[in-house]
């Protein structure tokens, strides 16, 4: 042990030096704690991403209800042109799958 003064020379203070060291901690305590903050943890994030998924999901149904009362709205108003952009959709998608049935069929064929 040795003493060590301030530099105002008012106090001492004392310095153990000996090399034993007692434990002040409790190793299974101190990871129970650790253990129990990754738990609490994860259920927070859990809650969380329930939260927000249950959000997104909500927007989702309300997005696609006004796309759908747009859509009825839209096809009421101009029947003809609806009919009309249905076909022309259907007859570009008919062609394009076709085309890709002859390509597959002709490289079968190689």
């Amino acid at each position: 042990m040795y003493a060590i003064q301030s530099q105002k020379g008012d106090s001492i203070m004392y310095k153990n030096t000996s090399k034993k060291r007692t434990p002040d901690f409790d190793l299974s305590g101190d990871i129970a704690k650790i253990r129990d903050a990754f738990s609490d943890t994860a259920k927070d994030v859990r809650g969380k991403a329930s939260e927000v998924f249950s959000q997104s999901m909500e927007n989702m149904k309300d997005r696609s209800a006004d796309i759908k009362e747009n859509m009825e709205t839209y096809v009421a108003e101009k029947p003809f042109k609806s009919l009309l952009l249905a076909m022309l959709s259907g007859v570009l998608i008919g062609g394009a799958l076709m085309r890709r049935r002859k390509r597959a069929t002709l490289r079968h064929r190689e």
